[in-house]
């Protein structure tokens, strides 16, 4: 058996896109799938072998050495600061929120602390070494196009005979504003100067040969490859003779179970299922092949879904979806005492459906450590925290999207709110317009004036008749001028003093809940709090609404 490997850099951006996103973007994956490399060597392959002829696909050949999984190519994941192939992050792995050292735990090693708050860690894949983990977040690039009518260059509408009946065949009319040929639209690709490292398990050494000679040179991949996307160059890198055998012996009783790939299994009805039972029952049958009946009972699962989808550019069709129990995941079971090179045969087997294609990649007993520290590289240091680069207009585009996306998103949360507050003995619709009057006033301005409605809220206070009422007003059991003064606390300037937890307590907001993003571009800054302008518009947006409340109600009353 021969294993080679390879690396592919991109060229240029690479839109090799998953199941997610609105239907007007289209979102990569982090890595390069087995499928779409499968795909590359096929084109090479065939035009060597066959030229211009059609290839037969039930040729010998062409069936090992792409198709019955004698053959396996799998997946390319992207090479760290210093050229060490990576691995999917198990989804194990989880950090405590008030940790500030940024240590991982391995759940599937050792129990968590129940009285801790835990959170999974938030990269796609690692290396590790005696130190720690060194995770790794690929960059992407984000791109905003624009549909165009090819004729005029631009989105225009275009033109065509009304029904008959109504009119003569010459004259036309404007399509609907739905047909009209224009759309705004966003790719989310893996970013231009990545490597990725993929590699090739060959069965039969001869094959080998064969491939060696087709991973050399430029290529395309992904899609939308006329507009400027998909050009890589592949390198050969080396051809072993057997794959990495790693440490098959158990811990603490225990085999663990690391899925190192997406894992296609059917149930029992023949439906593609995620289930550790399901999963289990594979891995016995698998083992039981070779060294007589064994029975997996399982200690723990953590296991995520993915949707496989894809697409035949030879049919010009989508593939059909699949539900696959996503990279990553992990099975702990107690340890059934088999030989290392059987569970290594299985490792470089693999399980499941479209094996070829890099799924069913497994490995035992990988995660050995409790505690792993999280390192730190130059290169990660010097690029930031940032995985998405924007072009200039992209950027500008992409903050006013999600500067919208936040504002309906508080717009919906701030009538809630409003919604909830109780109001007892409103004061009368005549005070109650003044207040508001002063309120609009200044959300209309460009910059607000918190120091205005404070100087009315005092001159309230020196009136006695309109004292009386506001005093003898409760909002949620608290005076109205009391409630007012709490939310409009400021400093000398004018500037709201309300800290952003009470900002949120306000609007009925929850933790990470205003984590709106478009790449780099968020609604919140780096501390995790509103922009204080647009905390003050919202503030004032709630006392408005509280007080139309009020006067709806004083006028029920009347």
């Amino acid at each position: 058996m021969k294993v080679i490997k390879y690396n592919v850099e991109l060229l240029e951006p690479a839109l090799v896109t998953s199941v997610q996103g609105d239907p007007n973007s289209s979102v990569a994956f982090d890595y390069l799938p087995g499928s779409v490399l499968r795909g590359i060597l096929i084109g090479k392959y065939l035009n060597k072998y066959f030229g211009p002829k059609e290839a037969d696909a039930s040729d010998d050949n062409l069936q090992r050495l792409f198709f019955n999984g004698t053959t396996r190519y799998l997946n390319a994941y992207p090479l760290d600061a210093y050229d060490h192939p990576s691995l999917p992050v198990p989804i194990s792995w989880q950090q405590a929120k008030d940790d500030k050292e940024g240590a991982i735990f391995d759940f599937a090693v050792e129990a968590g602390d129940d009285e801790k708050q835990w959170q999974p860690v938030r990269a796609s894949f690692y290396t590790q070494s005696d130190e720690g983990a060194l995770l790794i977040r690929p960059k992407h690039n984000i791109a905003v196009h624009t549909q165009r009518t090819p004729r005029f260059g631009r989105a225009m509408p275009e033109y065509r005979p009304l029904d008959k009946g109504q009119a003569s065949g010459k004259s036309k009319k404007l399509l609907k504003d739905d047909d009209i040929p224009g759309a705004v639209y966003r790719y989310d690709a893996l970013a231009a100067g990545q490597t990725f490292q993929a590699a090739i398990i060959c069965e039969n050494d001869t094959d080998s040969e064969i491939l060696q000679d087709l991973i050399v040179g430029r290529v395309t991949l992904g899609g939308s490859r006329s507009g400027g996307y998909g050009r890589a160059e592949i390198k050969l890198l080396s051809v072993d003779s057997d794959h990495d055998k790693g440490n098959g012996k158990g811990q603490d009783g225990k085999l663990i179970v690391t899925l190192q790939s997406d894992v296609l299994l059917r149930d029992e009805s023949g439906q593609f299922a995620v289930d550790p039972q399901l999963l289990g029952r594979v891995l016995s049958r698998y083992l039981s092949k070779d060294s007589g009946e064994v029975q997996l009972e399982l200690e723990a699962a953590f296991l995520g879904t993915q949707v496989i989808a894809g697409f035949n550019r030879k049919w010009g069709l989508p593939l059909p979806q699949a539900l696959a129990v996503r990279m990553g995941s992990v099975l702990v079971f107690k340890d059934p005492g088999c030989d290392s090179t059987l569970l290594h045969n299985l490792e470089v087997r693999g399980i499941g459906e479209r094996r070829a294609e890099g799924f069913g990649r497994i490995v035992f007993n990988r995660q050995r450590a409790e505690q792993l520290m999280v390192e730190a590289n130059e290169h990660q240091k010097a690029s930031g925290s940032n995985t998405f680069t924007f072009g200039e207009e992209a950027r500008t585009l992409a903050k006013l999207m999600v500067n919208r996306m936040l504002k309906k998103w508080l717009d919906e949360r701030l009538l809630a709110a409003a919604n909830r507050v109780k109001i007892a003995n409103p004061p009368s619709n005549a005070q109650l317009s003044r207040l508001r009057g002063i309120v609009l006033e200044e959300l209309r301005e460009a910059t607000p004036d918190i120091k205005k409605i404070h100087q009315f809220i005092k001159d309230i206070q020196e009136r006695g008749s309109a004292r009386r009422q506001f005093e003898r007003s409760t909002v949620n059991n608290m005076p109205l001028l009391r409630w007012l003064e709490y939310l409009l606390r400021c400093d000398n300037e004018g500037t709201l003093t309300m800290p952003d937890n009470e900002w949120k307590a306000l609007l009925g907001l929850k933790e990470g809940e205003m984590d709106i993003k478009i790449g780099s571009e968020r609604a919140e800054n780096e501390s995790g709090e509103i922009d204080k302008d647009l905390r003050r518009e919202y503030v004032l947006r709630c006392i408005d609404l509280v007080l139309a409340h009020a006067a709806k109600q004083r006028g029920k009353e009347n």
